[in-house]
Parts: structure tokens; C-alpha cells; sequence
């Protein structure tokens, strides 16, 4: 027949199980926090410029405490911060396009066929992103034509760098 340990005389037993499930508890909130965050930050990257101006909009809410009023006079001087941010992007596109082919043929020699496969599969998730980012830049010409024709930004061009 077992015995089981009589808790009343041992204080120590109740305490340690209350530290293992305490840190089990910490555990579990670390990595729920961390996986979290990151699967907001995935988010955030995969949206792409689209997301820019609400992030910076909510930020600065949230950061400054910014009233309604506050916000509606805020929204025009981000459109317009968004509007040069994109046409610096959209200039410096070509030239990113071609830095990145490089390192991509330099990397995928350093690389097994598993490897390369897989650095192509980023590489594609990238130039979806980015074809995403094409699209709002000619929605925002679109919306900009019809009331502020100066403010449109020139799109690099539309066609995706050739895959080595």
C-alpha cells in the first residue's frame, strides 16, 4: 500500500507546487506574448505600405493623446508625408531591385539546392509584398488624380525584375 506525504507537516511541498505552477503560468505568458508580437510584426511587414499611414495616425493617438479635432488636422499632413515617402520609395525601387538580385545570386552559391529553394520562396513572399505596394501607389494616383493631380507618385516600372 502507498503512503501519501502528509502536506500539513510539509509546508515546503505546498510551496514548491506553487512555484512550479507560477512559473509554468510565466512560461506560458512569455510565449504567448512573444509569439504574439511577432505574428503582429509579420502582419505589419506584410501589409507594406499600405499600413503605413494608419500605424504612424494610430501611434501618434495613442502616444500624444491626440483629440478628434487634433487627428482630422493631423490626417492631411501624414497623406502628404505618405505621398513623399512613397515617391522617394518608388525612385530608389530600381535600384533596390538590382542590389537584391545580386545578393541573391551571390547568397544562393553559398547555399544547397534545399536552401536556395527556400531563399526563393522568401524571395517571391518579398516580391508579393511589393506587388501589393504597387497596387496602393496607383490607388493612391488614382484617388490623387481626381482631386490633386501634383501630388502622384511615379511607380517604378510595374514589371518585376527578371528571376535569376
Amino acid at each position: 500500500m502507498t503512503t501519501t506525504p502528509d502536506v500539513r507537516n510539509k509546508p515546503w511541498l505546498i510551496w514548491s507546487g506553487l512555484a512550479v505552477v507560477f512559473l509554468c503560468g510565466l512560461l506560458l505568458g512569455i510565449v504567448s506574448v512573444t509569439t504574439y508580437e511577432e505574428s503582429q510584426r509579420q502582419h505589419k511587414w506584410e501589409r507594406g505600405l499600405a499600413g503605413l499611414k494608419p500605424r504612424a495616425m494610430k501611434h501618434l493617438t495613442r502616444e500624444l493623446n491626440l483629440s478628434a479635432e487634433q487627428q482630422q488636422q493631423i490626417e492631411p499632413i501624414l497623406k502628404q508625408a505618405e505621398t513623399e515617402l512613397l515617391r522617394l520609395r518608388m525612385a530608389q525601387q530600381p535600384r533596390v531591385d538590382e542590389v537584391l538580385d545580386r545578393t541573391r545570386t551571390t547568397l544562393k552559391l553559398q547555399l544547397n539546392p534545399d536552401q536556395q529553394e527556400k531563399l526563393e520562396a522568401l524571395y517571391a513572399r518579398l516580391q508579393q509584398r511589393w506587388d501589393r505596394d504597387r497596387q496602393y501607389v496607383q490607388q493612391l494616383n488614382s484617388v490623387s488624380a481626381k482631386s490633386e493631380p501634383d501630388t502622384r507618385v511615379a511607380p517604378p516600372d510595374a514589371t518585376p525584375t527578371a528571376r535569376k
